[in-house]
């Protein structure tokens, strides 16, 4: 680029990108930082950060301060440190991500999970081992360079184990996916070059695979968040907006599923921020699917469906999408679709979009239909015995394909039945397939 005196900052501009904010943003917000400490900006603006960016400029001192600020991250992690600063940066900083555990396991943050519960999620699934390993894809904290690796040899694990989710039990297959990402991480940091952009897009994918398995098969919240910021973290080491956008998107489930809809919404921007950057419009489609879920766990029926209008506009063109996107399609558009109309109240076209889904679900999409015969259930509660039909289905789809997101949608549909016959058989057929689960090794 032409004017470019320094390298290209692509963590300041990734930390920008996630926040959703946008090169303005940053300027004030750096203007009300210096502001509160009585201090002039002299001429700070938009233009001056996205420079920073860039690398046609170095952001001084008094800036870096409030850089650091803002985004509550260190220095180093903001790519405002220079070599020789790196060098010389003391070891404490290294401990962040500890620090930010330990607050989080002790009640010090506001994440909304009480420290029995990250406990829990932590010790229950075996996890502790993760946090250390996975802290950091800084090279700076490696701590022994590895022989020269085949990034490809890596990535084709991955794609296999990506191919092993729609057809493999979910807790081994989690159990593989974690070990490859804790070994990727290793490999990420202890290279460099084109190999370290390929091995940590590698990782990325393996992070979000074994996030999608702790969140939505293994029902383990607080798993999935450390594996997603993992992710995130390898996606700006590769360089790669469209599985930024991924990673934000599935994030975004988190809050959604405790009611958090602000939170969800502000990931969810930050997901689209990335859709700017040569990302297909199916990523795009996708992300206002998940958008459409969280106005719909808010009660926002109309909202919804104008998020289902615009995912389904992005995919008129019917737009090529990464490999690694094999979760969306026309049907699971359906699938969200439905679920929006049925916050809107309109049961009719709810069951329209819901049989279409359910019609159109492929062998990728045998766990969805488990959560598409729930919600048809739903869409049909005036009707206790049909109703009670489809969530019978739901249950013996769960038998077969195993899901945890689809036991709870059960669970969620269930009161459409009351205090019927059918609804009193249902709830024995739910707590045999939880016990069975339940003994089930590694469960």
């Amino acid at each position: 680029m032409a004017g470019r005196r320094y390298p290209a900052n692509r963590r300041l501009a990734w930390d920008r990108l996630q926040r959703g904010w946008s090169y303005e943003e940053v300027a004030e917000r750096i203007r009300t930082e210096m502001s509160q400490a009585g201090e002039t900006d002299t001429g700070l603006n938009a233009n001056t950060v996205r420079r920073w960016e860039t690398g046609e400029r170095w952001p001084d001192p008094r800036y870096r301060k409030h850089l650091v600020a803002i985004f509550d991250k260190p220095a180093s992690q903001l790519g405002l440190l220079t070599p020789d600063e790196l060098a010389m940066r003391p070891q404490a900083e290294t401990l962040h991500e500890f620090r930010r555990l330990w607050e989080m396991i002790t009640g010090g943050d506001e994440t909304g999970w009480d420290r029995a519960t990250v406990l829990r999620a932590l010790f229950g699934a075996s996890m502790l081992p993760l946090v250390a390993p996975l802290l950091s894809l800084d090279p700076q904290v490696a701590h022994a360079q590895t022989k020269a690796i085949d990034p490809d040899a890596y990535a084709e694990i991955v794609r296999c184990q990506r191919t092993l989710y729609w057809t493999s039990p979910a807790r081994p297959l989690y159990e593989a996916a974690y070990a490859h990402t804790q070994l990727g991480s290793g490999l990420v940091r202890a290279a460099t070059g084109a190999s370290r952009a390929t091995l940590a897009g590698a990782l990325a994918e393996s992070a979000l695979l074994t996030a999608r398995l702790a969140f939505f098969d293994l029902n383990q919240p607080a798993v999935a968040q450390r594996c997603y910021d993992v992710a995130l973290a390898a996606t700006r080491e590769a360089g790669d907006h469209a599985l930024a956008a991924a990673v934000l998107g599935h994030m975004a489930f988190i809050p959604a599923f405790g009611h958090d809809s602000a939170a969800a919404r502000s990931l969810i921007d930050a997901a689209l921020q990335h859709t700017w950057h040569g990302v297909s419009p199916a990523v795009r489609s996708w992300l206002h699917c998940v958008a459409s879920e969280v106005e719909a766990r808010a009660g926002g029926g109309a909202a919804s469906r104008h998020q289902i209008d615009l995912a389904a506009a992005a995919l008129e063109a019917r737009p090529e999408a990464p490999a690694w996107f094999d979760y969306y399609d026309t049907g699971r558009l359906h699938s969200f679709a439905g679920y929006a109309v049925l916050a809107a109240g309109d049961h009719a076209e709810a069951a329209r979009h819901l049989a279409e889904s359910l019609a159109g679900l492929t062998a990728t999409g045998a766990k969805q239909r488990s959560v598409v015969l729930a919600d048809l259930a739903s869409a049909h509660s005036s009707d206790g015995d049909h109703a009670a039909d489809y969530l019978n289905q739901a249950l013996d789809a769960l038998n077969t394909d195993w899901y945890g997101t689809g036991l709870e949608r059960v669970r969620a549909v269930r009161q459409v039945l009351g205090d019927s016959r059918a609804g009193h058989q249902l709830d024995d057929r739910i707590a045999a397939l939880a016990t069975s689960r339940a003994a089930l090794p590694g469960s």
